[in-house]
């Protein structure tokens, strides 16, 4: 019997723009929840940052990601809403020091397939083998 694994948490995070239309945010989170099963993880709450009315998003996202310990990842529509690695103060440098995962929709990271475990047969298919029947 295999006992399977729940896959790890990933918090989405969107930018708010002026042009993006409230129901708009959902056909976003849709977006952020396919591509983040598809990178071996499941989308948990998505935080968006709105210039207007709630510029803290992202703070918010860090605080809860720092309180849970089964955050593995962020996911982002794209990677340029996380700034500048290479930049010290940059969002993408804020989750590297917590150990966090950046992770974007559209170029996603397909997780690697399983190593084969030395000493271990591997079962190709459940095919047993038949008798013959003796005809006397």
């Amino acid at each position: 019997m295999m006992i399977s694994r729940p896959m790890p948490l990933a918090l989405g995070y969107v930018q708010r723009r002026c042009s993006l239309r409230h129901f708009e945010i959902g056909t976003e989170q849709q977006l952020l929840a396919e591509a983040a099963r598809t990178q071996g993880h499941i989308l948990g709450t998505v935080h968006v940052d709105d210039a207007l009315t709630d510029p803290d998003g992202f703070a918010v996202l860090l605080q809860k990601a720092t309180i849970e310990e089964h955050v593995s990842a962020v996911i982002v529509p794209t990677l340029d809403i996380l700034g500048d690695p290479d930049d010290p103060h940059s969002k993408f440098s804020q989750l590297l020091a917590r150990g966090i995962l950046a992770l974007s929709a559209d170029r996603p990271v397909v997780p690697p397939e399983p190593q084969a475990v030395p000493a271990v047969p591997v079962i190709q298919g459940c095919n047993p083998k038949r008798r013959r029947s003796r005809v006397n």
